[in-house]
């Protein structure tokens, strides 16, 4: 699967920690050109120096995805540097705790709407004619386990992520026959920082790490994967290793 990424253009955001940097890297390793979006400059850093020193290429991009009005610079930034894009990897978000509906703050709710839902639809919105230019393009969602499970304390964040799967699959009913294509990935529960804010009481060994569900991505993002359109899919079913 890896050689088939050599010289292909894929966006990913939270690229700084987290499955975003893992995802980055492989990507870099692979053959892929990689923009690294992410706000934490010396994570995108650390992201960089990771991905050249096996041999990669890395455009870092360090961008606050909550100021919407900044995409359309985005866009123009990149639209004559590069080609198309081949695929965006939506990683970024963010949680400080659980919190019953009850006492969560409106702020706190609009935070977690905006970076989990608005963000990756309006930036795949924004970047949607260099999508375009690719003789083919995937386009992935990050979402969790409240795609189809029920839970509670996770306010704004639990309601985007469940509404992501109607997302990929909206935008895939509206481009029925274009090359490029949309779907939701739920990686499960992994090791990341997320994971310990939101789970404090539960050990990190207890959970798998990281790099578990990378290839998940890296198969969605490959042809192998190509009548996938539209699909809400979990990691662990996919079953897919290094």
């Amino acid at each position: 699967m890896s050689s088939e990424f050599k010289d292909r253009i894929i966006m990913v955001t939270g690229a700084s920690d987290g499955i975003g940097q893992r995802v980055a890297v492989a990507l870099g390793e692979a053959g892929a050109n990689v923009i690294a979006l992410a706000r934490k400059e010396d994570g995108l850093q650390q992201t960089r120096d990771r991905i050249e020193e096996l041999g990669g290429r890395c455009l870092c991009i360090p961008f606050d995805l909550m100021r919407f009005n900044d995409y359309g610079k985005l866009f123009l930034a990149l639209k004559d540097q590069i080609p198309h894009l081949d695929g965006i990897v939506h990683c970024a978000g963010s949680i400080d705790r659980c919190t019953p509906m009850q006492y969560v703050k409106p702020d706190t709710f609009r935070q977690m709407l905006d970076i989990h839902l608005t963000a990756p639809n309006m930036l795949t919105q924004i970047m949607l004619p260099l999508l375009r230019r690719a003789n083919a393009a995937s386009v992935i969602f990050t979402s969790c386990d409240m795609i189809n499970e029920d839970q509670a304390n996770w306010h704004g964040y639990g309601l985007a992520k469940r509404a992501l799967g109607y997302a990929a699959a909206m935008w895939q009913m509206e481009h029925p026959d274009a090359p490029y294509r949309f779907n939701t990935l739920n990686p499960g529960r992994v090791r990341t920082e997320l994971f310990k804010r939101a789970f404090g009481g539960t050990h990190p060994k207890e959970v798998p790490a990281v790099s578990s569900v990378v290839p998940a991505y890296l198969y969605l993002l490959s042809d192998q994967s190509k009548d996938l359109r539209g699909q809400s899919l979990q990691a662990a079913d996919l079953n897919i290793t290094a």
